[in-house]
């Protein structure tokens, strides 16, 4: 047997050994499988939408956008210390060993596929949502998942190339980014023209939906056709688009291994990187930036408060210092500018909002752990304040809630104007998405509180996802029950039904979670887990 194929058995059997010895991680796992099977099950036994809200087309250009967002990342992190496809235990071991290099490169690409995966996760989920918005089933998502996996492994290779390529050489850089542009150029101008025949957003975003600019893109664009493709049935346009995908990567790997067979330079930088950021976040150190070179311009200094309360004044410097506009950042505008072109999309469509909504709560869930409150519970600082544990939660997380407030106000006030809604609505859906961040910090706290969950591992996003979704399950199920039987008025009750719901919720798992700063050790992060 092969010493790779050895390696990857060997793990896939440490990894369920260690499950045995863990049961509660065991019985996690259990439960995301469950849930991974009822939806398939629930999705291919219940009929599928025979009407749909929008064209299959507007489908593919939110996939395009999606791949597009990895697309940038990855020519960032090849311009930048390439990306990680190995772990420390590989440099320490696997480099060393008596392997031929291009067979650790094979292992590592097939070890790409995980991480894809757990990327793509959250598509499991958008079953509901793609079968009453565009009409498909539980076979689209999946064909969404698989699409979405082959354009993320396509991406990690080309940022390892171009990292390989350009490291070290400024020139070759310039030329790197010189090439990016130029490859949405034709996309970008093709739009603009569109934009001045029509004189309509809308119209010119549709006629380039249809166009053959978009769809040979490459990696987004393929990605988008070849999985619109084959949900429409057109099975060779589908093959051959993600065929584009599957011939590229293979083509690049191939350049790899015969161009620069000893490239284990070129992804150590990326990996030791990546391994020194866990690092120093173990020890606690996490507004510390392994590799930034920054230097930090000081603009104000002096908090003012007292107790408890001086950790929120702190908080305010320093999202003043990271950005001149406080506590609107760059994500801030992305998501308003997203959800008021959403809305221009769908506008004179019946429950643009609500989809709206559901869109910005599921990005909550994985968004909601990167506020500082959170992290300050991994510093001693906060544990030295003589004054209670909520009172000191509290505050910790008081930025964070006006943080959300101020952006729910702008979106839904904006799209709810494009979409021509009423009042009350706009006010139940801030309510509900401003009260859905505040359930989120509660599950955080409760989770730290009761598990110790370790907030650096991608599993956490699982257990969110499911204790979101089970804690959420008595106010969804009320809601959209009285706003099936009561029809317009009945979702203007179920919504406030769901805000109560979502109080109530948080409030108890704040309850629950008392006592973490006082009653149990400090929090600390780990580094990845070696085999």
């Amino acid at each position: 047997m092969s010493s790779l194929a050895f390696l990857l058995i060997r793990s896939i059997k440490n990894s369920l050994l260690e499950l045995l010895h863990k049961p509660a991680k065991l019985v996690l796992w259990i439960a995301i499988i469950a849930m991974i099977v009822g939806i398939f099950v629930l999705s291919t036994s219940t009929r599928q939408s025979a009407g749909s809200i929008l064209d299959i087309n507007w489908l593919k250009g939110i996939l395009f956008l999606l791949v597009l967002f990895f697309v940038v990342m990855a020519i960032q992190k090849g311009l930048a210390n390439g990306d990680t496809i190995f772990d420390m235990s590989d440099v320490n071991l696997l480099f060393v060993s008596p392997v031929n290099p291009r067979m650790i490169l094979m292992y590592g690409i097939v070890r790409m596929a995980k991480i894809a995966f757990l990327a793509g996760f959250f598509i499991l989920f958008q079953s509901n949502t793609l079968s009453n918005v565009f009409g498909v089933g539980f076979n689209a998502v999946l064909l969404v998942l698989l699409g979405f996996i082959l354009a993320v492994c396509l991406l990690q290779i080309i940022s390892l190339l171009i990292y390989s390529l350009s490291n070290g050489k400024p020139a070759r850089k310039m030329v790197v980014r010189f090439i990016s542009v130029a490859v949405f150029l034709p996309l970008i101008i093709y739009i603009c023209i569109q934009l001045l025949q029509t004189n309509a957003p809308l119209a010119a975003v549709e006629n380039t939906l249809h166009s053959s600019i978009i769809t040979w893109t490459p990696v987004a664009g393929w990605a988008s056709e070849g999985i619109v493709s084959l949900i429409s049935g057109n099975m060779g346009n589908g093959f051959l688009f993600l065929g584009l995908i599957v011939l590229s990567g293979a083509l690049l790997i191939l350049y790899i291994v015969l161009s620069n067979p000893d490239y284990y330079e070129d992804v150590l930088v990326a990996t030791e990187t990546s391994f020194e950021k866990k690092r120093i976040i173990s020890e606690g150190q996490i507004n510390t930036d392994a590799t930034s070179m920054k230097k930090v311009k000081v603009s104000k200094t002096g908090i003012v408060g007292s107790g408890a309360s001086t950790i929120f004044y702190k908080h305010l410097r320093e999202s003043f210092r990271a950005n001149k506009l406080g506590l609107w950042g760059t994500s801030s505008i992305i998501i308003i500018f997203s959800a008021a072109l959403v809305a221009r999309f769908m506008s004179g469509e019946s429950g643009g909002l609500l989809m709206i909504l559901q869109i910005l709560m599921w990005m909550q869930i994985f968004f909601i752990g990167t506020g500082r409150g959170l992290k300050e519970v991994y510093m001693h600082y906060i544990y030295l304040i003589p004054e209670s544990s909520f009172r000191k939660i509290v505050w910790s997380n008081l930025e964070l809630a006006f943080k959300v407030l101020v952006e729910s106000l702008a979106i839904f006030f904006i799209a709810g104007y494009i979409l021509g809604e009423s009042s009350p609505l706009i006010i139940l859906a801030i309510a509900v998405y401003t009260l859905f961040s505040f359930l989120l910090l509660g599950i955080n706290y409760l989770s730290l509180r009761w598990t110790g969950a370790d907030l650096s591992t991608g599993l956490l996003t699982f257990i969110y996802t499911i204790a979101v979704i089970v804690i959420m399950l008595p106010g969804l199920i009320t809601a959209i029950f009285v706003g099936r039987m009561y029809g317009g008025i009945g979702v203007l009750i179920g919504l406030g039904i769901l805000t109560i719901w979502e109080l109530i919720a948080a409030l108890v798992c704040f309850a629950l979670s008392k006592g973490i700063l006082h009653n149990c050790d400090m929090p600390v992060f780990k580094p990845g887990s070696q085999r």
